[in-house]
């Protein structure tokens, strides 16, 4: 596995983690059901988290620092 959310690209082995999924398996599998069925990401910056996983724009900034 990569170790980063296919979504977002934040590394989820590293902090922060509040409130964000970090299991691999279980993201890599919800990103699959989304785009198998055609469906699309909205982007983090429109809602302000990952649609698939959680992680929060502010969290995705702290962890590039």
């Amino acid at each position: 596995m990569l170790g980063i959310c296919p979504n977002c690209n934040i590394k989820l082995k590293e902090p922060p983690f509040t409130e964000r999924d970090t299991n691999e398996v279980m993201l890599v599998i919800r990103y699959r059901d989304i785009i198998e069925a055609g469906k699309f990401f909205k982007s983090m910056d429109e809602l302000g988290y990952c649609e698939l996983c959680n992680a929060k724009k502010h969290d995705l900034e702290t962890q590039k620092k």
